[in-house]
């Protein structure tokens, strides 16, 4: 199969996603794939090996083109980490376009990208989420009103950016400054003490949602922010997680209920936070989660018994059949190739 792979981007988070799309392009390449790698600028612009792309609309196929000549491929997989990317952008170019495109759709992309909606409806179908509150940057916050500690954090950014922990109100301010540095929407959400933070890969394929085993991350830092993610050798990841198995399972359940509530389609990864107390509370969902080989996202699938090429060709073949199932109902035959 011919994989355009996207990467770069606009967003904050394109570091991540260049390196997370390195250990895509040779997962897909020992698997037998052909990979177009196509990378996307911090100024928006397509480019292959440093020349622009160009993209021809029409009907029904979009066509990609680099010096006159067309790209040819079967399949898009988005490896964009943050907004212009995770965010529904990319995917819903691809609907537009008539390109099949690996992972989550449009809505289920955009709705997991803003975690105060997400917050709101996996909340409502009563799935235990920390106490939080949500502001604009036209209605900032006067005060936490939330016991301290919180943590304030953008609405619809990943790998932890903008993120701070405050302990007390003289601390708030830089805080919520530094949120909106990369957000037009914060939220503020309790401090659980000494949480534990467990995740769960995901992947859904004819709308069934499969779950790996639960892993769990120790933090090198005082919590897992940026530098402790990609830049500290002391944080661990522990899988599977020792924790009991009916929690792991009770866990794995919830992670598969949320991804279904967004409709979610092809992959994921669910977090979760674990109180003392042993009970846990979801936190987010992330429609394209790292993809380095540190990430915790293959570890999980390789624990569970899925190699990496396994997982990727699953996902791409759900990709497919989801692109035949809207094509079928549009009435309208759409190819990537040729």
């Amino acid at each position: 199969m011919k994989v355009l792979l996207l990467s770069g981007g606009k967003s904050a988070e394109r570091k991540v996603s260049i390196a997370s799309a390195a250990f895509v392009l040779s997962v897909l390449e020992e698997s037998g794939h052909c990979v177009i790698p196509v990378e996307i600028g911090s100024d928006g612009r397509w480019s292959q090996e440093d020349t622009s792309l160009d993209i021809h609309t029409g009907y029904p196929v979009w066509k990609l083109f680099r010096r006159g000549s067309s790209i040819d491929f079967d399949i898009v997989f988005p490896v964009l980490h943050g907004p212009w990317g995770e965010d529904g952008s990319v995917q819903g170019l691809c609907m537009m376009a008539g390109w099949p495109c690996a992972g989550a759709d449009t809505m289920t992309s955009a709705i997991a990208m803003n975690k105060i909606t997400t917050k709101e409806l996996v909340s409502s179908r009563g799935i235990p989420v920390v106490p939080w509150k949500s502001f604009s940057v036209q209605s900032p916050p006067t005060s936490a009103d939330l016991a301290y500690p919180v943590f304030v954090k953008p609405a619809r950014m990943g790998s932890s950016l903008g993120i701070s922990r405050v302990d007390s109100s003289d601390m708030l301010q830089d805080a919520v400054d530094t949120a909106f540095r990369f957000d037009s929407l914060i939220l503020i959400e309790n401090g659980i003490e000494k949480a534990r933070e467990i995740e769960v890969a995901l992947l859904s394929e004819s709308g069934i949602v499969s779950s790996s085993v639960a892993g769990e991350i120790i933090p090198g830092l005082e919590w897992y922010d940026y530098t402790a993610k990609y830049n500290c050798d002391e944080s661990k990841l522990l899988i599977p997680a020792p924790i009991s198995e009916n929690l792991s399972a009770e866990i794995r359940s919830c992670a598969e209920e949320c991804f279904s509530i967004l409709n979610g389609s092809g992959f994921a990864r669910a977090d979760f936070l674990l109180d003392r107390d042993g009970k846990y509370y979801f936190n987010e969902l992330n429609t394209i989660p790292g993809f380095t080989d540190i990430s915790m996202f293959p570890r999980l699938w390789n624990a569970t018994g899925l190699s990496s090429a396994e997982v990727m060709n699953r996902i791409l073949k759900e990709a497919i059949r989801n692109h035949s199932l809207q094509s079928e109902s549009s009435g309208i035959k759409c190819a990537a190739s040729g």
